[in-house]
């Protein structure tokens, strides 16, 4: 596995949106699969002109991977335009700082959360925000009827 936020996102993107990589790489406007193979193994970059399309055809934040890969192939780069962007006002300023986790637990669950967020075409990060909101509007709940 590659070291590359970018790959990993790229392969966990590609993963969640439960289409093949033929599927993708049609909807990116390349012909043959093997380029997002090799985008997701970390062998390629992935063009940042081609985010908006990945982004499309899997369902993962456009802006997020544009951030990840900015950061990761152009980090000079990306802290002018961060810094530009702070500078405009708070409506264009980047507030949240992003992050990672990685989670362990029985195969059995990870695996059925998998297949919940393929099933509901979301990110797992997309499916995570969700049920914590669930939970967080059930114990909301309940607190105002105790």
């Amino acid at each position: 596995m590659t070291d590359s936020p970018t790959a990993r996102m790229i392969a966990d993107a590609i993963e969640a949106s439960g289409k093949s990589q033929r599927e993708i790489a049609s909807e990116m406007g390349y012909e043959r699969p093997n380029v997002v193979s090799m985008m997701k193994n970390g062998d390629m970059r992935m063009p940042l002109e081609r985010i908006p399309a990945f982004a499309a055809a899997t369902g993962v934040d456009a802006e997020l991977m544009l951030r990840t890969a900015m950061i990761e192939y152009m980090p000079a780069t990306w802290e002018v335009v961060a810094a530009s962007r702070r500078q405009t006002g708070p409506e264009r300023a980047f507030p949240v700082q992003d992050a990672q986790i990685n989670v362990r637990g029985p195969a059995s669950d990870i695996e059925r959360f998998k297949q919940l967020c393929q099933a509901e075409r979301r990110t797992y990060f997309d499916m995570l925000v969700q049920l914590m909101d669930i939970r967080d509007a059930t114990f909301d709940r309940i607190i105002d009827e105790g």
